[in-house]
């Protein structure tokens, strides 16, 4: 029997969407659907049976969520289907314009739309490119529709060009100088529009815009690089752990070393962590009931239109779990022993599309988590850091994202992103004479003709759903400052420094930003009376910051009421059933800001809350990314502060060296 939070199957998906084809048959003959995902139940239902570490009850119905749309009258409509009783149960028609996730293969009709179409031929034929089928569209959410109202309701995609000169050619190397606009629905060419290619604002005024292009071949992909330009030098490590794992799975629930928790997955935010809770010395205490990304945003930082339309939301928009690729061993995951989960989302018919090894845990060992060397008796003592691991990777355009929630041995969680990939680039044909000296919103990555990589910023939004200790939680904001002026009485040398808590009340005071000057953390406590016995102050876990990230657009942005979400490092809001995504479930100016402001006086204080964080990173692009960068990581702790009575890992098997 399904647990209330599986992942839907695929027999449930097929249902599902069987269902809603029959339901809409009369009026919507043709369905386009978006999603078909698990309808998680309501969190009453399911909590006491997490704070209790029980099993839920078994009259929990599963209900599948969908989204569709008709490609002909372009109306959207969100549908929920009661999976055991086999009915639709709701239907709601969403307001005109209203754009749901796109489904994962669009790419296709969007695709026949471009190369059939005789005005991007005879702009292809003028450059040169005459096989159809080495051109390589990039497709692009239109970030900004505020100039273009005429396809303010309208599915429209903007489509940036680039090729490959033989087949496994990097293609991001051989970008073009136009974009092209498409209406999905109705497979229409809308416009086409010519691109700045040099470094100035105007773009080509010649009847085909500029015709030049980087022909350049710039690799990464081994069968095109010479086969005496590898290093001879380099021994590969091996990875073994020949008891086999310490984790132990049932179906989706995951024990490891006193940790417990149920891995979820849909096509929007990819992997879901539920009902987290740690073993302490017998007593089971509830930490998390929900954790997941949020929202991926990206924003350039190119002024020159139209790449102010550059601003992606791949998780809302592309779907950062329906953007998964298979995990291999070794190349992926490289472990001892390895656990896949297989994982299912649904495609534009509302099938089922099954990825396999999608998800993959494994324990790792990256130095030492605890180490004391004793001179008086020349003992030293260590602990090594054995981790659990659970990730994903995602591929959504020129980045993948490779996502990890690790689990330590000390009850600690990290939670990390590793950006892979390359940078998005656009054409240069020349340096121009309408320009700056230098490039000044991206880096020049080779000779001209050739690519410019724009400055971009990535925004990682993480919602916490958090049960410190149970259902009543708070929480405060914690800023280290110094001690009074020197000579003061509290500070008569000027060394003192102390931490002050803020407790945060209400939601309109829980949002603020990082500041490395006053080291300042989150502390997310349980009930507020119950005291540590030693430290006389609320138990619970901290957010360690490790990397914010601070918009860079001008907050008077006609842009910016869409991803106002990122303004602050941390939101804290009372919990509400329909509160998952920070941006708001179609990305249309809602989300934390305007949750926010509906409730601004909102109690935060021994509630239901959920704590919200947003970190990044922000890329000047180097001529090192090229052609393929290296890894970029960014992530955040949840760390327990005055929550345990000694550290945890104490129990850990340790090595002692006795030096002679």
């Amino acid at each position: 029997k399904n647990h209330p939070l599986d992942p839907l199957s695929p027999t449930e998906i097929a249902l599902a969407s069987k269902l809603i084809r029959s339901y809409f048959v009369s009026s919507h003959p043709v369905l386009y659907f978006s999603t078909v995902t698990l309808k998680e139940p309501a969190k009453s239902l399911l909590l006491n049976a997490f704070l209790d570490d029980a099993t839920p009850p078994h009259f929990i119905t599963r209900h599948a969520f969908a989204n569709v749309m008709d490609p002909v009258t372009e109306t959207g409509y969100e549908v929920v289907v009661d999976l055991t009783r086999k009915k639709v149960t709701s239907v709601v028609k969403l307001d005109p314009g209203t754009q749901p996730m796109y489904a994962i293969d669009e790419d296709p009709d969007i695709n026949a739309v471009l190369l059939a179409d005789p005005q991007v031929q005879l702009r292809l034929a003028a450059i040169g490119l005459t096989n159809l089928s080495m051109v390589a569209p990039l497709y692009w959410d239109f970030g900004y529709l505020g100039d273009r109202p005429e396809y303010l309701e309208k599915r429209v995609v903007q489509v940036f060009f680039s090729f490959q000169n033989v087949r496994n050619d990097n293609h991001y190397a051989h970008p073009l100088g136009f974009v092209a606009i498409v209406d999905i629905l109705a497979k229409t060419m809308l416009a086409i529009e010519d691109l700045p290619t040099t470094l100035g604002f105007q773009p080509s005024s010649a009847p085909f815009g500029d015709t030049s292009a980087p022909f350049m071949m710039a690799n990464y992909d081994p069968t095109l690089l010479p086969a005496d330009s590898f290093r001879k030098n380099l021994r590969p490590t091996t990875v073994s752990q020949s008891g086999g794992p310490s984790y132990k799975v049932n179906g989706y629930q995951v024990e490891w070393q006193k940790w417990k928790f149920r891995v979820g997955f849909n096509s929007r935010e990819g992997l879901v962590l539920h009902n987290i809770n740690y073993n302490d010395k017998g007593h089971v205490r509830p930490l998390i009931y929900r954790a997941a990304l949020s929202e991926l945003f990206v924003a350039y930082g190119d002024p020159r239109p139209p790449f102010h339309r550059k601003m992606a939301f791949d998780a809302g928009q592309y779907g950062v779990g329906q953007s998964t690729h298979q995990i291999r061993p070794t190349a992926d995951c490289k472990a001892g022993s390895i656990h896949f989960f297989d994982m299912t989302v649904s495609n534009k018919a509302g099938l089922p599309v099954t990825i396999p090894a999608a998800v993959c845990m494994y324990e790792d060992d990256i130095g030492p988590l605890m180490k004391k060397y004793n001179p008086r008796d020349r003992r030293a003592y260590v602990v090594r850091n054995q981790r659990l691991v659970i990730s994903f990777t995602s591929g959504l355009g020129n980045y993948d994202y490779e996502w990890k929630w690790i689990f330590h041995l000390d009850a600690s969680i990290r939670m990390e992103v590793n950006l892979h990939g390359i940078d998005n680039p656009t054409f240069v044909s020349n340096l121009g004479t309408d320009r700056p000296e230098t490039p000044i919103h991206g880096t020049l990555l080779t000779h001209t003709p050739g690519i410019l990589a724009q400055n971009h910023q990535h925004f990682f939004a993480v919602r916490i759903d958090t049960e410190i200790d149970g259902n009543e939680n708070s929480v405060a904001m914690v800023d280290v400052v110094p001690d009074g002026p020197t000579g003061s009485p509290q500070n008569p040398y000027g060394n003192g420094f102390r931490a002050v808590n803020t407790l945060l009340k209400t939601s309109s005071q829980a949002h603020a930003c990082a500041n490395q000057e006053r080291a300042r953390s989150w502390h997310i406590y349980g009930n507020l009376s119950r005291l540590h016995p030693f430290s006389h102050t609320p138990m619970g876990y901290r957010l360690v910051a490790e990397n914010p990230i601070y918009l860079m657009m001008q907050r008077d942005s006609p842009i910016h009421p869409k991803c106002g979400f990122v303004d602050h490092t941390v939101w804290v809001t009372p919990y509400a059933e329909d509160q998952l995504f920070a941006g708001g479930v179609y990305l249309n100016n809602s989300g934390l800001p305007a949750w926010v402001a509906a409730a601004p006086n909102a109690s935060l204080v021994e509630t239901d809350l959920v704590l919200w964080h947003v970190f990044g990173l922000t890329h000047i692009p180097r001529v090192e990314d090229f052609s393929v960068m290296s890894t970029e990581s960014a992530g955040f702790w949840l760390k327990p502060v005055n929550f345990f009575l000694e550290n945890p890992a104490l129990d850990v098997p340790s090595f002692l060296h006795i030096q002679s």
